[in-house]
């Protein structure tokens, strides 16, 4: 069963079970706990009787830390073990989670989003170095972990929504956190039975590139600049769609339930290209799906400025599509290149480029979207924004085979 899902690219990827299922459990609650307070906000603005752009401030200097502690979270897994780390990291979450739920004040609140924010750090650089290290096909389990993480941001609402209603906003933050605790011993316990060894060298070293340590670096430099312009795309582009979502008018409901809903339904329906990207870069096509995602972004994109009403849903949805196509290449890309002793600092220093790139996108969309022209602008933005990636990706080397074709 396990090589038929691996020939359709769906599969572990030959990385061992315990390392994947460990992975996929952090990176689902990373997501969701980074997530919480984001809905249990609305019910912190009735019990404290503050306002909302007051406590939306306090996560502020959290999600800063989850880009700007990338490196160092990399930096550590280098020297002292992706394993050891992902112990931390699900302690450290959890018990950051807690303390949000334990918290009585702005400012206890204020600390306890900060360490979550440390701690949710620790699972990009950390996580994908760990997977890659294991691995056999690399995308396929990357992308295992990535749908994950997808299933995690959807997930993260409902379950504050959910356990807010039943209990309280309290056990809303508890309650996930002992679950991420509970993963954080099961891993201390599968270590020392020794079904998740620690590996200094990778498992599959027919990965390395043998080009010079230039070359290397010259393509590590045109993937910072694709990854950044690709970020600030997915960023602006996942800030606009509930707004975008909400004007088509699709539904005679009020409220936001019904363009959230739907919202929801895209990034779901998307989440599954992650093992399309990752099927063809273990098929020695990185490069080639790569650019192909790109055009078709920036077509898809120029589609929908000239598209209206219902017809756009289908195009938000291969938008989305396309984005997630494109994440674990770009995972794997960095894999390849960066060297494997620094390989969780290049990881970290991939995705401190948040910290530029995920405001710059949110600017994009308060400066480009305006009453006369509603989305127009942006998308035209978008558009051109993704053939000017796919220009750039040219510059990259020509794709070559990772694994031999299964049979």
């Amino acid at each position: 069963m396990q090589d038929q899902l691996n020939r359709i690219g769906i599969g572990t990827g030959g990385a061992p079970v315990p390392v994947l299922f460990f992975a996929c459990a952090a990176h689902f609650m990373h997501h969701v706990l980074v997530s919480l307070y984001l809905t249990l906000v609305i019910t912190l603005v009735v019990e404290w009787k503050r306002d909302y752009s007051e406590l939306i401030a306090l996560w502020t200097l959290g999600s800063l830390m989850i880009g700007a502690g990338a490196p160092v979270a990399g930096w550590l897994a280098d020297r002292w073990g992706e394993a050891r780390v992902m112990v931390l990291l699900f302690f450290g979450l959890g018990l950051a989670s807690v303390a949000c739920g334990l918290a009585g004040t702005p400012a206890g609140m204020n600390m306890a989003l900060t360490l979550l924010g440390v701690f949710g750090a620790l699972y990009h650089p950390v996580g994908n170095a760990w997977v890659v290290r294991h691995a056999r096909e690399r995308g396929k389990a990357v992308a295992l972990a990535g749908i994950f993480g997808s299933f995690g941001v959807a997930a993260g609402p409902v379950i504050a929504g959910v356990l807010n209603d039943a209990i309280d906003w309290r056990w809303a933050f508890i309650l996930p956190g002992l679950v991420t605790i509970a993963f954080g011993a099961g891993l201390i316990g599968m270590r020392i039975m020794g079904h998740v060894p620690d590996r200094q060298a990778d498992a599959h070293p027919s990965h390395e590139e043998t080009g010079t340590a230039r070359d290397r670096r010259n393509v590590l430099v045109i993937l910072g600049v694709t990854m950044t312009l690709t970020l600030i795309a997915v960023t602006a582009f996942v800030t606009a769609l509930p707004k975008l979502v909400a004007t088509l008018d699709l539904t005679s409901r009020e409220g936001l339930t019904s363009s959230g809903l739907i919202t929801g339904a895209i990034y779901l329906a998307a989440a599954g290209a992650q093992f399309v990207g990752g099927h063809y870069a273990d098929r020695g096509a990185a490069r080639r799906t790569y650019l192909v995602s790109f055009v078709l972004l920036a077509v898809s994109l120029a589609a929908a400025v000239v598209t209206g009403n219902w017809l756009l849903l289908p195009l938000a949805v291969l938008i989305m599509f396309l984005f997630e196509t494109i994440a674990p290449i770009e995972t794997i890309f960095v894999a390849r290149y960066a060297p494997a002793g620094r390989r969780g600092l290049f990881f970290g220093m991939r995705y401190a480029i948040t910290v530029v790139g995920g405001p710059v996108g949110v600017w994009l969309v308060s400066a480009l979207v305006d009453p006369s022209r509603v989305f127009t602008d942006l998308l035209v933005g978008l558009a051109g924004s993704a053939f000017l990636t796919g220009g750039i990706g040219l510059l990259l080397p020509p794709d070559r085979p990772l694994v031999p074709q299964a049979r």
